[in-house]
Order: C-alpha cells, then sequence, then structure tokens
C-alpha cells in the first residue's frame, strides 16, 4: 500500500515537471521527487543496505544536486524555458502516450515476482520516457540536466529489483559518476552563458573551430 502510493507520486512529480516551464519550480518537484524515490528502497526491502541507500539518496539527489541546479540557475539569471521544441500541451500528450508504452512494455516483461508492487517497473520505464522528453524538447541545458536526473530516478527505481544482489559499493560508484555528470553539465552551463549571453543549448550550433 505504501508502496503504491509512494509510486504514484513518483509518476505525478514527473508529470508536474513536464507540464512546467519555471525552472525553480522544476527543481523543487525534482528533490520532492527524489526524496519520496529515496524512502522506496526501505519500502520495498527493510535493511541496513537499504537504510544506507536512503541516506545517500537523500544527500545527492535532495540536498547535493537541487542546490548546484539552483546555484546554476542564479548564476546564469534564467527564470523560465520560454520556447520549447514542442508546446507544453502536446508535450504532455506525447508524455502521456510513453507513459501508456512503458506501461504495456512492462507488462510484457517476464521478471521474477519478489513480492513488489507491479508499478515499480512501469514508473521506472514512464521516469526514463519523461526524462528522455525533456532532454530532447528542451532547449535550455538546466532544463536538459533536470531531464537526465529524472531518466536516472527512473533508472534507479528499475535497479530496486536488485536491492538485495547489487553491491554497495556499485552503487556508490553510480550516484558518485551522476554527481560529477551534473557538476560538469553545470561548468558547461556556466561556459555557454558566459560565451553567448544565453544558457540555450541552440547556441551550441553556433560553435566553429
Amino acid at each position: 500500500m505504501w508502496l503504491e502510493s509512494a509510486l504514484i507520486l513518483i509518476i505525478l512529480f514527473g508529470i508536474i515537471i513536464l507540464g512546467n516551464n519555471r525552472l525553480s519550480t522544476m527543481i523543487q518537484l525534482l528533490a520532492l521527487q527524489s526524496l519520496v524515490l529515496s524512502i522506496t528502497p526501505l519500502l520495498i526491502h527493510p535493511s541496513i543496505h537499504a537504510f544506507t541507500m536512503t541516506i545517500v539518496t537523500i544527500v545527492l539527489k535532495v540536498i547535493v544536486m537541487p542546490s548546484l541546479l539552483f546555484w546554476a540557475i542564479r548564476h546564469v539569471s534564467i527564470r523560465r524555458e520560454v520556447q520549447p521544441l514542442i508546446g507544453y500541451g502536446k508535450t504532455l500528450l506525447l508524455g502521456g502516450f510513453l507513459m501508456g508504452v512503458a506501461f504495456l512494455i512492462s507488462s510484457k516483461l517476464d521478471l521474477p515476482d519478489k513480492g513488489m508492487s507491479n508499478l515499480l517497473v512501469p514508473t521506472a520505464f514512464s521516469l526514463v520516457m519523461i526524462g528522455f522528453l525533456l532532454l530532447v524538447t528542451r532547449f535550455k541545458a538546466i532544463t536538459q540536466v533536470i531531464g537526465y536526473l529524472v531518466m536516472e530516478n527512473g533508472i534507479f527505481l528499475f535497479a530496486l529489483l536488485l536491492l538485495e544482489k547489487t553491491p554497495l559499493l556499485v552503487e556508490m560508484g553510480i550516484f558518485l559518476d551522476i554527481f560529477v555528470g551534473v557538476l560538469v553539465m553545470g561548468i558547461i552551463i556556466n561556459h555557454i552563458n558566459q560565451e553567448f549571453g544565453s544558457a540555450s543549448t541552440v547556441n551550441l550550433t553556433n560553435l566553429r573551430d
């Protein structure tokens, strides 16, 4: 019951992020989504391993990464994603369609039943779809970083199927990769803004040797 409620909240936050254009609100929603996500290991299999994952996830995904993103939007003075590639209404419709595809794909998978929620895999696939949609339909580099992090939340959720098998050291390595990735993207955003006076990745097409 609690796990299903958490998964529904996670998808709901993803949909709201997809339909939003205020960067600060999107970052806050991402932090809330990550907070709910961080407690799912304890809801699936309460243990020292799950508790450690929860603490590390909260520190990195709920505190550190949103703080870096807030620093980025303050530094480049960007508040909104004004002109996405696809309008917000159409993006939501496309997101709904991709979520339906995610549920259809997950229903075809033959996964071992470990007593987990039937919503776990569809939610994971839906987050990957939503994150990918943010990546390809938004021009602001910060919004694309948010899309990348939403995708990673989906991958993290899918990895919980192997919660009892995945070594903690490997998981810590994954978290470190994510942290470094966001840090590098922050540097790229800063350089794009300094060079062009805007953090839109469309400006990258103007680069020459």
